[in-house]
C-alpha cells in the first residue's frame, strides 16, 4: 500500500469512526436507556435561574443547558445535547490538530479510537456534567498553545485566552492550565527560539483569560458569603476537620484503582508506555527517536500536561479522598500518549499476532456502555443503577400530589439535592422542588427561597427505605401520613427504591440550613 493509499484509508476510517460514535451517542440518549444522573438534573435546574456562578461550579454548565433545552426542550435529549456536541468538538479537534496540522492521519485515527473507547470520554460524551466542557476547552487550549509556540499567530493566543476563560467557568480545575502552560513554554524556550512577541502575548493571554474566567465566580462568591470557595476548600480537605489529617493511606489504593477504570486497564498500560517512550525521546536517551515526526515542543507539551496533573492528584489521594474524575485534565494529553504507543505496537515489524485485540476489546466496551438499558442487571451494585427509575418516580409522585390537591397548592421536596433535582425534572409540570435543610452538606438549593407560604400540602421523597419521617419534617406540617415505599420501574427493569411521605397542613415556615458543612 502506498503512502497516499494509506492516508486515504485512515481518513476514511477516521471520518467513519467519528460519524459512528456520534450516531451511537445520539441513539443512546434518544432511546432513553438511562435517566438523568442527579448532577445532570441539578445542572439543568440551575439553567432555569441563570447566575454569575453557583454553589459548587462555575456558570458555563447552566448556560450550555439553557441553550440545549431552548432548542430541544427540557428533555433528556435537550440536556445531554451539550455532551454530544462537546464530544464531537473534541473528535474534530483531534482530527484537525493531528491529521491536518501535524499531517499524521494514522496517528489521528488511533487517537480517536482510544478517545472513543476510554471510559472517561465515553461517559463524558453521554452525560452532561462539567467534565465535558472542561475537557473540550483543555484540549483546545493545548492545541492553541502548540500553534502559538510553533507559529506565534495572534489568533492562537486569542483562542487560547478564550479557552482558558470558558474552561474556568466550566470547572475550577482549568486554573491549573496556567502554570502548566508557563512551564511548557519555559522548557521549550530553553533550546528553541520562540516566535516574536511570544512571551508578552502569552503572559497577557494567561492573565486576561484567567481574570475573565474567575471574575464572575468571584463576584458571585463575594455576594454569597464565599460559599463556593469554601466548598472547594472543604472538598479538597484544605479546610475543616479533614485538613487536620495530612497523611492517610486508606484512600490511595481506591483512587489508583479508579484511574484504571476511568481510562480502562489496557489503555492505562499503553498510556504509560507512550509516556515513557516520549520521555526517552525528549531526553535523547535513544540514538534514533521512536517518533521522528513528533517535534520537541509537542513532546514537552504532552509531558507537561500529563505528568504534573496526574501525579498531583495521585499524591493528593494520600491526604484525602480524591474522586476518580478529578484528574480528568491529565487525560487529553494522556490519550495521545496512549495512541502513540498503540500505533507503534500495531504497525511495528514483525506485526504482532494479537495487534488488534486491544482495539477490539475497546470496541466491545463501547458497545456494552451504549447498551446499558438492555443489560439485565438491576442490582444496586450496577454503576448505572442510580440513573434508573427517576422517570417512574416522577409519575408516582405526581399521583401522590393529586391526592393532596394538585400542583397549585402542593409542593415537592427531597431529602438531598439529587432527589430534589430529579423531582424538579421528572415530575410532570417541572415545578421548582425544594431540599430539606439540616443534617447534610450545604448545596445550591439552600441559596434559593423556600416554598411559598400559601402552599397547603407537600410530598416528601426520601431515597431508599424509611420507616418514619425525619424529625425535621414533622414541625413543618400539621400531620404526615405513613410512609409509602416505592420500587420504581425502568421500562421492564427494576429501578431504585424510594419512600414517599404525604405531608398535610404546611405551616408556612421553611427552615434554613443549620451549620456550615460544605
Amino acid at each position: 500500500m502506498t503512502n497516499r493509499q494509506e492516508s486515504a484509508l485512515y481518513w476514511a476510517l477516521s471520518l467513519l469512526l467519528i460519524t459512528a460514535a456520534t450516531l451511537a451517542r445520539y441513539w443512546f440518549v434518544a432511546s432513553g436507556q438511562l435517566n438523568l444522573a442527579p448532577d445532570e438534573a441539578q445542572y439543568w435546574d440551575w439553567s432555569r435561574s441563570l447566575q454569575w456562578s453557583y454553589y459548587s461550579k462555575g456558570p458555563l454548565i447552566a448556560f450550555i443547558n439553557y441553550v440545549g433545552t431552548a432548542f430541544l426542550g427540557a428533555t433528556e435529549l435537550g440536556v445531554r445535547s451539550g455532551a454530544m456536541v462537546g464530544a464531537l468538538i473534541m473528535q474534530l479537534a483531534v482530527l484537525g490538530w493531528i491529521g491536518i496540522y501535524m499531517k499524521r492521519i494514522r496517528t489521528a485515527f488511533w487517537t480517536l479510537l482510544v478517545l472513543n473507547t476510554t471510559m472517561l470520554f465515553m461517559a463524558g460524551g453521554l452525560l452532561m456534567t462539567t467534565d465535558n466542557p472542561l475537557l473540550v476547552f483543555w484540549l483546545l487550549g493545548m492545541i492553541c498553545l502548540g500553534v502559538a509556540v510553533d507559529k506565534g499567530h495572534l489568533a492562537a493566543f486569542v483562542m487560547l485566552g478564550l479557552c482558558l476563560t470558558l474552561g474556568i467557568t466550566a470547572k475550577y480545575t482549568m486554573v491549573l492550565f496556567m502554570p502548566l502552560a508557563l512551564a511548557a513554554a519555559f522548557w521549550i524556550g530553553r533550546k528553541q527560539d520562540m516566535p516574536a512577541l511570544f512571551w508578552p502575548r502569552l503572559l497577557k493571554t494567561l492573565g486576561i483569560g484567567g481574570v475573565a474566567g474567575l471574575l464572575p465566580i468571584l463576584i458571585w462568591n463575594a455576594t454569597n458569603d464565599w460559599v463556593g470557595i469554601k466548598h472547594v476548600l472543604y472538598r479538597g480537605a484544605m479546610a475543616g476537620d479533614k485538613a487536620k489529617i495530612f497523611f492517610e493511606l486508606k484512600n490511595f489504593p481506591e483512587y489508583l484503582g479508579s484511574q484504571l477504570g476511568v481510562v480502562t486497564p489496557w489503555w492505562f498500560v499503553f498510556l504509560f508506555i507512550g509516556a515513557w517512550l516520549v520521555g526517552r525521546q525528549l531526553l535523547k536517551r535513544d540514538q534514533e527517536p521512536v517518533f521522528p515526526w513528533l517535534s520537541r515542543s509537542m513532546c514537552i507539551i504532552l509531558t507537561v500536561f500529563f505528568w504534573p496533573v496526574w501525579l498531583f492528584f495521585l499524591f493528593w489521594s494520600l491526604h484525602t479522598k480524591v474522586e476518580a474524575n478529578w484528574s480528568a485534565t491529565a487525560y487529553p494529553a494522556g490519550i495521545m500518549l496512549a495512541a502513540l504507543a498503540v500505533e507503534r505496537f500495531v504497525h511495528r515489524d514483525p506485526r504482532p499476532k494479537w495487534r488488534f485485540a486491544w482495539p477490539a476489546l475497546g470496541a466491545v466496551v463501547f458497545i456494552l456502555l451504549h447498551l446499558q438499558g438492555f443489560i439485565p442487571f438491576d442490582s444496586p451494585r450496577n454503576p448505572v443503577h442510580r440513573l434508573m427509575g427517576w422517570q417512574d418516580l416522577g409519575v408516582q409522585v405526581a399521583q401522590a400530589r393529586e391526592e393532596l390537591g394538585g400542583e397549585e397548592t402542593v409542593f415537592l421536596f427531597g431529602s438531598e439535592y439529587g432527589v430534589t433535582a430529579e423531582l424538579a425534572f421528572y415530575v410532570p409540570g417541572q415545578k421548582r422542588a425544594f431540599c430539606l435543610a439540616g443534617g447534610r452538606k450545604m448545596n445550591q438549593y439552600d441559596l434559593w427561597p423556600g416554598p411559598d407560604s400559601g402552599m397547603q400540602n407537600a410530598v416528601f421523597v426520601y431515597k431508599g427505605e424509611k420507616d418514619k419521617v425525619s424529625d425535621r419534617v414533622l414541625p413543618l406540617f400539621e400531620s404526615v401520613d405513613e410512609p409509602r415505599v416505592v420500587v420504581s420501574a425502568h421500562g421492564k427493569r427494576t429501578g431504585q427504591t424510594f419512600t414517599i411521605f404525604l405531608c398535610r397542613g404546611y405551616k408556612g415556615v421553611w427552615p434554613e440550613q443549620e451549620g456550615r458543612s460544605f
